[in-house]
This record gives structure tokens, C-alpha cells and sequence, in this order.
């Protein structure tokens, strides 16, 4: 997801990570192109002082936010790799930490227009690393390879072209079956799976092993 960000934000650098406000293990992951910085005690070390972090612990508000909405160039932070440009989407907020989508980029500041861009897709980005966090934190009732009710081959094919974003009509064009077959095929993922929904059935099958993680996902 953090390519497709950085494209539609013409960012040279998206990533997600959690700052830390009251320790010191801040991390960061799903980086496109590549890791900023290059450790994690440097990521600490930057992160946890950057205005933005700072904005975030005191508002505690979930709003986009451009580096230049909170401090002026004067006052900036060095930035890393020449992009001294930033717009945020937090993720989550609290009182220990901040985790947010970063998007950097040199020369030209984001635009009104990508900021209010950025508030739509909060609430969608935000819900869906709230359901990626909280199936993570489940005890899996099945695995790919071992389980009291297996996938099929088939409903396996099917999960993985969801995965890849095709919709119902497109994986019985792809598999050669009807798309009254794809959905009963669906619904029995959704009851095997424990979920209602494509998103929850793709990030539980991926949590699981039965989906290959895209790298580029939150």
C-alpha cells in the first residue's frame, strides 16, 4: 500500500512506523523505496524529536499534517536523503505512541490538495490497520497446512486473486467458472476464516500463511 501512496502523492519515500513517546523501541516497516534512516536507534532518535511526533502527542488529534503546517523552514528538522518535504497520515494515537504513514519528498511542498486527499483516505487506512492490529493479536483457528476444516486448492486460488484485488466477476474470468460459483466459494472462505468481508479474509489468510504477504502492505 505505501507504493501506491507514494504515487498517488508523487512522494519520493513512503513508509509506516510507530514512534515511541516514552521509550525507545520506535520502529519502522513496509518502506518504499528504502529505509530512512538506516538503524533503528537512528530512527528513534529522529522520529521521536520530529515536530510532527511532537504535534501528534499533544494534540492527540488523527489529521493529516504537512511538516510545514507546524514548523517553519527555519526551525525544520535535517532531512534525510534531501527530502525536507513530509505529509503524515497518522494510523493510531495514543498517549505512549504515534504510528503513521510518512510521505517525503524534496523541493515542492504537498499541495492543499493532497492534504485534503490525505483526510479522506485517513479513516479507510486508519480501520485498516486497526483490523491488521487486532487479527495479528488472535490465535489462529487454522493454519494453511494444518486445520480441522483444510482450504481447497480452489478456495485457495480464490483468496490470493482477492488478495490481488480482483473482484468476483474477474476471478470467474480468470479461473473460467461462473461468478455464482466464485461466491459460494467466497463464503465458504468468510465461514472458514471466521470473517465477513474481503479485507478481514485477506489479511486473516495472510496472517495465517495461506496468502504470501505483499511487501508493499501495511
Amino acid at each position: 500500500m505505501t507504493g501506491s501512496l507514494r504515487h498517488l502523492f508523487q512522494a519520493e519515500f513512503a513508509g509506516v512506523g510507530q514512534v515511541d513517546l516514552r521509550g525507545t523501541a520506535s520502529r519502522r516497516w513496509a518502506d518504499s523505496p528504502g529505509p530512512i534512516p538506516a538503524s533503528p536507534e537512528d530512527f528513534h532518535t529522529y522520529a521521536a524529536s520530529h515536530p510532527l511526533a511532537r504535534a501528534y502527542q499533544h494534540t492527540r488529534e488523527p489529521v493529516p499534517l504537512r511538516l510545514s503546517d507546524v514548523t517553519s523552514a527555519q526551525t525544520a528538522p535535517p532531512a534525510f536523503g534531501g527530502m525536507s518535504r513530509a505529509l503524515t497520515i497518522p494510523l493510531a494515537i495514543t498517549p505512549h505512541h504515534v504510528c503513521a504513514i510518512a510521505l517525503m519528498r524534496d523541493r515542492l511542498d504537498f499541495s492543499a490538495r493532497d492534504l485534503r486527499l490525505a483526510c479522506q483516505l485517513q479513516p479507510v487506512l486508519s480501520g485498516i490497520y486497526a483490523l491488521r492490529d487486532r487479527l495479528a493479536h488472535q490465535p489462529p483457528a487454522l493454519t494453511s497446512a494444518k486445520t480441522d476444516v483444510p482450504l481447497t486448492a480452489r478456495e485457495l486460488a480464490i483468496l490470493n486473486l482477492m488478495a490481488d484485488g480482483l473482484i468476483a466477476a474477474a476471478i470467474a474470468r480468470r479461473l473460467g467458472i461462473s461468478r455464482g460459483t466464485v461466491s459460494k466459494h467466497i463464503d465458504h472462505l468468510y465461514r472458514k476464516l471466521g470473517t465477513h468481508d474481503r479485507t478481514s479474509a485477506v489479511l486473516r489468510g495472510q496472517a495465517l500463511g495461506a496468502v504470501a504477504a505483499r511487501q508493499a502492505e501495511l
